[in-house]
């Protein structure tokens, strides 16, 4: 697969792992998420108000650009080899978040019908670091290590 296959499942674990976190669908997770980062998870998201378990989710029609922070190789001390990927992604979204709440940028608003229907969407920020093992036998699943939702789960 090429890299830009390989950016695109990122895209699409993004999206689908965004909306299970934004419905706190833990148990939906558990094989996608290590389990210490699920535990902070569930207290993060327990305490956040509905508009902002909202703008967690990102369509990955709305994701507007991602890239690869830091990779990283490494093993373990029983010598088993990993990867890490760190993703960064960019994505629009529609929940109605207060100004002073959330780093994200009005990015345009949309006039639909006449000047009394407006649209505005906020660019999001989020960082989800993937870890898969590359030792001979294992298994080539990918995990998530990390979710960072800018100034939402902060």
């Amino acid at each position: 697969m090429g890299c830009r296959g390989r950016y695109i499942f990122r895209s699409n674990a993004f999206s689908i792992v965004s909306k299970l976190l934004s419905q706190c669908k833990f148990d939906a997770l558990k094989e996608l998420v290590v389990e210490e980062v699920l535990q902070g998870l569930r207290e993060k998201c327990s305490a956040l108000p509905e508009s902002h378990k909202r703008a967690l989710a990102a369509e990955s029609d709305e994701i507007m650009y991602l890239t690869p922070g830091d990779v990283g190789i490494y093993y373990d001390d029983n010598g088993r080899k990993f990867v890490s990927i760190l993703m960064r992604f960019w994505y629009l979204t529609s929940a109605n978040l207060p100004e002073e709440s959330s780093n994200g940028t009005k990015v345009f608003q949309i006039v639909l019908g006449d000047d009394t229907a407006k649209d505005s969407k906020r660019l999001l920020t989020a960082n989800y670091e993937f870890r898969r093992e590359f030792t001979k036998g294992a298994e080539p699943d990918w995990i998530i290590t990390r979710i960072e939702h800018s100034k939402l789960l902060d």
